[in-house]
């Protein structure tokens, strides 16, 4: 499978080093197609071809969530109608026996695939909120441009004031300007990052992830699947389980250090 650019300058970078994943399938059936290592399975209505290509950091209410992206492709070799949605793939945390990590006191830790529909939902409210944020910042500015305003006129006509009370508001004042014209630019150039960053986002959940769709027989549908990671797991489990014949694939996870490039 073709390994497709996706998500991977989600975050500028420095030249530093951090902490990143690679996973190994453990699959018998899996081969390596151009660096990427393609794991195959059939069922007796469908067919999984699957491989993990990198990892989606995402920046949600302050939180940052890891997901593993999955170039996945399912082929409906039933002879009736099938749905496929993201949904139905779940990953499973394992330790290195091969046992379930348990979350605390919630039990297994096992994690339903992203849902790209809802994601759209999420980004979309989040580029409304960066609107009403730029809104805010120029009313605020605003303010305080008058209030500048306001006062130098005052420092200036103010008659009874002392050379060096006239002197210390100056700068006081001047420092006030500099300082506005600094946030102006900052809120315009945070405004426009932000926007550049979603309106990608968008993109890529539009146009290259796994969506909800019905196959008839013969026909198959590739994209994206991402699942969040758990860096405590020495392995994972990958299933797939809306037939008789649930499909699973084994991966084994290690973290390495990698370096990170400014963009």
């Amino acid at each position: 499978m073709k390994p497709i650019l996706y998500f991977i300058l989600f975050l500028a970078t420095t030249a530093c080093t951090r902490t990143g994943i690679r996973l190994n399938s453990l699959h018998s059936d899996t081969q390596h197609e151009e660096g990427l290592q393609v794991a195959r399975q059939l069922s007796q209505d469908l067919k999984v071809v699957t491989a993990f290509e990198s990892v989606y950091r995402s920046r949600q209410r302050g939180t940052s969530i890891e997901y593993l992206i999955f170039d996945t492709e399912v082929t409906n070799i039933s002879e009736h109608p099938l749905e496929v949605k993201p949904g139905d793939f779940e990953i499973t945390a394992l330790d290195d026996k091969k046992n379930v990590v348990l979350k605390g006191y919630s039990g297994v830790w096992t994690q339903k695939a992203l849902d790209p529909d809802q994601e759209l939902i999420r980004v979309d409210r989040q580029m409304q909120q960066e609107q009403k944020v730029l809104k805010f910042n120029k009313v605020f500015n605003t303010v305080l441009l008058i209030g500048l305003a306001a006062a130098d006129i005052s420092n200036q006509t103010n008659n009874r004031q002392s050379y060096r009370e006239f002197a210390s508001k100056s700068a006081g004042i001047a420092g006030g300007w500099q300082a506005l014209a600094i946030k102006r630019v900052t809120d315009r150039q945070r405004f426009a990052n932000r926007m550049d960053q979603l309106s990608w986002e968008k993109g890529n959940f539009q146009q290259e992830t796994f969506r909800r769709t019905v196959l008839n027989p013969g026909e198959s549908v590739r994209g994206k699947v991402l699942l969040e990671s758990n860096r405590e797991a020495a392995y994972y489990r990958v299933d797939y389980p809306v037939t008789q014949q649930p499909i699973s694939f084994l991966f084994e996870q290690k973290l390495v250090r990698e370096k990170k490039r400014r963009r």
